[in-house]
C-alpha cells in the first residue's frame, strides 16, 4: 500500500484510541495518543494526497472524514472534562 495511506490509517487509529482513552476516562493514555497523532500530523506533507490516483484519493477522503467523526465525537467528553476540572478548581480555591 501507498505510504501517505499507511499515515492515514494510522493517524485514524491514533483518532481512535483517543476517542476509546476519553471513553474511559484515561486523561493520561490520552495526552500521550494526542501528542503521537500530532507528530505524524506534523510530519505529513502538505499536498499528501495529491499524487494518489483517483480511487486512492477516495480512500484517503474516507480516511480523513473518520478521522474528523472522532474528533467530533471526542469534542463533547473533553468538554465534559473541562466543566469537572472547572468545578474542582473553583472548589479549591481559598477564600479571600
Amino acid at each position: 500500500m501507498i505510504s501517505q495511506l499507511l499515515a492515514l490509517e494510522e493517524l485514524l487509529a491514533l483518532s481512535e484510541s483517543m476517542l476509546s482513552a476519553a471513553g474511559a476516562e484515561d486523561w493520561e493514555t490520552l495526552a500521550s495518543l494526542e501528542a503521537a497523532r500530532r507528530a505524524l500530523t506534523e510530519s505529513l506533507p502538505a499536498g499528501l494526497t495529491a499524487d494518489l490516483p483517483a480511487g486512492l484519493q477516495a480512500r484517503a477522503r474516507v480516511l480523513i472524514e473518520n478521522c474528523l467523526r472522532c474528533d467530533e465525537n471526542l469534542r463533547p467528553l473533553l468538554d465534559a472534562r473541562m466543566n469537572e476540572l472547572q468545578v474542582v478548581l473553583r472548589a479549591a480555591r481559598p477564600a479571600i
